[in-house]
């Protein structure tokens, strides 16, 4: 068992599930003059419409706000992230202030065994307590000092009521491991190994530039399609 409590082992099968670095698929140069507050340049790029498709829509994601949005935003994030955690809030309080915006959250863990161990769990999680119950563990993740591996990953799955001894089964699965693994290619296939990464109207904006940034990129994807108007 990987996320066994008596002992953790880097198997061949969990090695092979996660992939090396794939070529990009976006090599497309075109960039748009993005701000942080301090007035720095945040790196974006144009992707292909097809994966940010096809990520948004990724099995283990989830997502809070609208449900019937004008504009989703996609997070890629790992639970050892520090800027997903120090973005979380102001996450959720995008989401409560804007009763168009869906955000969608993706987790294709990039940050070594922990991460990988954390995601099949929270996988799991979403699998037998459904949607809501994804939401309370990612919270728990990101208000988490410190690694968050597959234990302290199991004591979340406990902490919100489920059997835990069912979410190991469900997270040690082969199928567990492909879901994450596909994520981590699609990532990487997009240049989106970095966390937190976000996706908006065909447009990676790496790193988190903070609320205001974000918030910009929103109304000005309402207002011209692009993160920003001319």
């Amino acid at each position: 068992m990987i996320l066994t409590r008596r002992r953790l082992l880097v198997t061949a099968a969990l090695s092979s599930a996660v992939p090396a670095l794939l070529s990009s698929a976006v090599a497309d140069e075109a960039w748009f003059p993005i701000r942080g507050p301090d007035g720095r340049e945040v790196s974006n790029f144009r992707v292909p419409v097809e994966l940010e498709t096809e990520i948004a829509e990724l099995d283990n994601g989830f997502s809070i706000g609208s449900d019937d949005a004008d504009i989703t935003l996609t997070e890629i994030y790992d639970s050892n992230c520090g800027y997903c955690r120090r973005a979380a809030n102001d996450v959720k309080a995008m989401a409560e202030a804007d009763p168009d915006l869906r955000i969608r959250f993706v987790n294709a863990p990039s940050l070594g065994l922990p991460s990988f161990q954390a995601a099949r769990v929270e996988y799991a999680v979403k699998l037998i307590g459904g949607e809501a119950k994804a939401r309370q563990f990612f919270d728990i993740s990101m208000a988490a000092r410190g690694v968050f591996d597959g234990l302290r990953a199991l004591d979340a799955a406990k902490d919100l009521g489920l059997n835990v001894d069912e979410v190991e089964t469900v997270a040690d699965k082969q199928e567990t491991g492909q879901v994450l693994a596909q994520a981590v290619r699609l990532a990487n296939a997009t240049n989106l190994a970095a966390t937190p990464s976000w996706l908006i109207a065909g447009v990676a904006v790496i790193g988190w530039p903070g609320r205001g940034t974000i918030e910009s990129a929103v109304r000005a994807v309402r207002e011209c399609d692009k993160p920003v108007c001319s």
